[in-house]
């Protein structure tokens, strides 16, 4: 995944919000956080709520094998 790249969940373990449809723009490039051990996190900018924590437009940090590319960046 890059910058640019369209995502959404992936349905393991996200189901409903795999199935919500909710995509999510990729803001940087994986990294990883000292506090994640060794997974892969992204930023991602969701285009709708996902919480009174994460309001649509927000940059949250998700874990890389939790995503599914829908549509990647020229």
């Amino acid at each position: 995944m890059k910058v640019g790249d369209l995502v959404k969940y992936a349905p393991f373990p996200h189901k409903e919000l795999h199935k919500s449809g909710v995509l999510g723009l990729v803001a940087s490039e994986p990294y990883i956080a000292h506090c994640s051990g060794e997974m892969h996190l992204i930023d991602i900018i969701w285009a709708t709520d996902r919480g009174t924590a994460y309001p649509a437009g927000c940059i949250c940090q998700e874990y890389v094998d939790e995503l599914e590319l829908v549509s990647e960046s020229r």
